[in-house]
């Protein structure tokens, strides 16, 4: 496939970028130690289970309803109560999964390596698939009626969530190299807001895939291809009249949801997404920094760079902390008001590459590269 061929895929944005298969991969890199900590903070491993080794580290739980939805590489699908970790029902599918996982308004989302978005109910019973262009580069998500899928090859396609057929599609030009499993999308209020590769965030109809909007969050740089690199992270977060994201290599950014009008820009070089903690936005640096920005103006709330050197996961933000893991498979505890670290807990030295899954309360779940999944509660120390 010449696209194939075009595109570097990459695996984690740690030290910039890791390629796919390289001996410095992320979890040889040299790791900073660790700083001093007198925890007022601790965690307990609630539960753990495994869906096997995950070579790409893109596939990202899911809890809906409840029920927390988890996916191996190789094909196992299971459904698990987030509070006991026991399983409600498990699949071995045959698959080999690459994006998820998504939802719909009634069913779970993957895609495979193949090129197609299959759909089962959150009951287990497969639905349908769908072959589209070439393979996905973020979960599928549905709403509406309709299932939205982004593809490697640059079409966004929109399917009918009743059979999966499609109904529509749009295409834009891809630049020479891309981030693998970064990019992603949000449905809601008729549209499909999709980050793109090349600085670029959209706005399509989510009934017929008509182009609302078009802006450029954030202009390449430098002189290199590498060095131009600036795909749109994750999934931009949508509220009070403002679109924010954050490009690798570029800028963090709040734009006007109905126009797509920028309101504040902030240069930052993104290792992940936004994530909304209240009026803050979190995220982490491509130097594991961590940062706090305030939602309305884009000015630093706080800043630690206490961990820098430690190859951090994008954050999650529960009710009391910034949640994060590293590339030595510890899970840092910090507080939302502040960053101050409180707190931290060893897994099983593996790296953490994708943020943790909030489970409400200060509970999370953490992936690590083997494909392991601990459940974590935080309690402060009295």
């Amino acid at each position: 496939m010449r696209q194939a061929k075009r595109t570097a895929w990459f695996a984690g944005l740690w030290a910039g970028v890791v390629l796919v298969g390289v001996s410095g991969c992320a979890d040889k890199l040299p790791l900073a130690p660790l700083p001093p900590l007198k925890p007022t903070v601790t965690a307990d491993v609630s539960w753990k289970l495994s869906v096997g080794e995950t070579q790409e580290g893109v596939l990202v739980p899911l809890l809906h309803d409840h029920v927390l939805y988890v996916a191996g590489e190789t094909g196992e699908l299971e459904a698990v109560d987030p509070g006991s970790g026991k399983s409600l029902w498990s699949l071995k599918t045959g698959e080999a999964f690459s994006a998820g996982v998504g939802i719909g308004e009634h069913e779970i989302l993957l895609g495979n390596k193949k090129g197609e978005v299959l759909a089962w109910l959150t009951t287990g019973q497969f639905l349908w698939r769908s072959p589209i262009s070439s393979e996905l580069l973020a979960a599928p998500q549905g709403g509406d009626s309709m299932v939205v899928a982004r593809t490697a090859d640059g079409k966004v396609v929109g399917l009918n969530e009743a059979d999966g057929k499609q109904v529509w599609a749009q295409s834009r030009p891809m630049p020479p190299l891309v981030l693998r499993g970064v990019g992603g999308m949000t449905l809601g209020q008729g549209a499909a807001l999709v980050s793109l590769p090349g600085g670029k965030l959209l706005s399509l109809n989510l009934s017929d895939g008509a182009v609302q909007w078009e802006s450029l969050v954030s202009p390449p740089h430098g002189a290199t291809e590498l060095e131009r690199m600036n795909d749109v992270l994750g999934d931009p977060l949508v509220g009070d009249g403002l679109v924010c994201t954050a490009s690798y290599q570029g800028r963090a950014a709040c734009l006007e949801s109905e126009h797509g009008q920028l309101v504040w820009s902030r240069d930052v070089d993104a290792q992940g997404p936004l994530v909304e903690g209240g009026d803050h936005l979190v995220l982490t640096t491509a130097k594991s920094d961590v940062m706090a920005l305030d939602r309305r103006t884009g000015n630093v709330v706080w800043k630690i760079q206490s961990l820098e050197g430690r190859y951090l996961s994008p954050p999650t933000v529960t009710a009391s902390y910034v949640v994060i893991g590293d590339a030595e498979g510890v899970v840092h505890f910090l507080m939302r008001e502040d960053g101050t670290e409180v707190g931290r807990i060893t897994t099983d030295k593996s790296p953490i590459v994708q943020a943790p899954v909030f489970l409400g309360d200060d509970r999370v779940v953490v992936v690590n590269r083997e494909g392991k999944i601990f459940a974590l509660t935080a309690h402060a120390i009295h």
